[in-house]
C-alpha cells in the first residue's frame, strides 16, 4: 500500500536529514505540514515539493503499484462485467425546484 502521509521522523529518515531541520522548515513556512497533537504529519506531495525545490530529484516512483483498494475495485468491476451486470447508478434524478 502506498503511504500518503509521514511523521516528522519518517520524513527525516526518508530525506536523510535531522528532524529539527524539517521542524525549522515547517516553522518558517517552506514545508507544509499538519499539526496533529504534539507532532506533525507531512503529505507525500508536500514532501516531494520541498525536496525538489531544494534541488533533489524524484523522491518517489511516479508509477507505483496500485493500492489494495484499487486492485479490489478493478477486480469487482471486471467480475460484474463478466456476469453481465450493469453498474449501479442513481435510480432517480431530482432537479432543484425554482
Amino acid at each position: 500500500m502506498q503511504k500518503t502521509t509521514f511523521t516528522l521522523s519518517e520524513a527525516a529518515d526518508l530525506l536523510r536529514c535531522h528532524k529539527e531541520t524539517l521542524r525549522r522548515a515547517i516553522l518558517d513556512g517552506t514545508l507544509q505540514a499538519a499539526r496533529l497533537g504534539r507532532g506533525y504529519r507531512i503529505s507525500r506531495i508536500d514532501l516531494q515539493r520541498f525536496w525538489t525545490e531544494r534541488g533533489g530529484g524524484e523522491l518517489f516512483d511516479r508509477f507505483e503499484p496500485a493500492t489494495d483498494a484499487e486492485e479490489a475495485s478493478k477486480k469487482a468491476d471486471s467480475t460484474a462485467r463478466k456476469k453481465g451486470k450493469k453498474d449501479a447508478g442513481p435510480h432517480q434524478l431530482t432537479l432543484p425546484l425554482s
